[in-house]
């Protein structure tokens, strides 16, 4: 069931011009019915869980937290620049890192078949102790969009497969990223141990 903006705004507390401004920066998504918009559940349950305030992150800021996230090293920045940003990673909650990287990153998308979602079982499931069957399943491709129709993946702001742009050096930290955003309780919960453990390890 997809809910106003106003609705959506009550659910979460906030003003509808907050839930608005979420979806023109690319927070999260929402369908377009003339000049209103439609927002899933699954949608707000991610703005609920990376809700955060203060100026967006670059593209390469992006990156470069990536980076340390996932390797430990990155030489987009300065030296200067790079421990700024690792404290900042360190101190940050995972809702905001998640905000911050996922940002016009994510679509939901749904396989025609149950079979073909189970392709799209997240590759941190075993590590993170998650079951196998159901759950939410991750795309991480470079180029998202074409990656998701060449499987066959319909657009579906309700759908249960995050597909995320991303590089495969990332992928990891961007799956978990999406099973914290997207994913049920106990996916979010197993995710954002991970990422807290990514985070003081950098």
């Amino acid at each position: 069931m997809s809910l106003s903006a106003s609705q959506a705004a009550k659910k979460l507390g906030v003003s509808s011009r907050q839930v608005r401004r979420a979806a023109a920066s690319g927070r999260i998504v929402a369908a377009k019915v003339g000049a209103a918009h439609a927002f899933s559940q699954r949608q707000l349950q991610a703005l609920e869980r990376t809700s955060h305030r203060g100026r967006d992150w670059s593209s390469t800021t992006q990156e470069a937290a990536l980076d340390l996230l996932a390797t430990g090293a990155t030489t987009m920045l300065t030296s200067t620049e790079r421990s700024r940003l690792k404290q900042r990673i360190r101190s940050a909650e995972v809702g905001v890192l998640a905000s911050q990287i996922l940002r016009g990153r994510v679509t939901l998308r749904r396989a025609v078949s149950d079979e073909i979602k189970k392709t799209f079982r997240s590759t941190l499931d075993a590590e993170l102790g998650l079951s196998s069957g159901g759950g939410l399943g991750v795309l991480i491709a470079e180029d998202a969009t074409r990656a998701a129709r060449r499987a066959r993946l319909g657009l579906d702001d309700s759908g249960d497969i995050a597909v995320v742009e991303g590089a495969e050096m990332h992928r990891k930290v961007l799956e978990a990223m999406a099973l914290f955003a997207y994913g049920d309780a106990r996916e979010c919960s197993a995710a954002a141990e991970w990422l807290s453990a990514a985070q003081r390890a950098v």
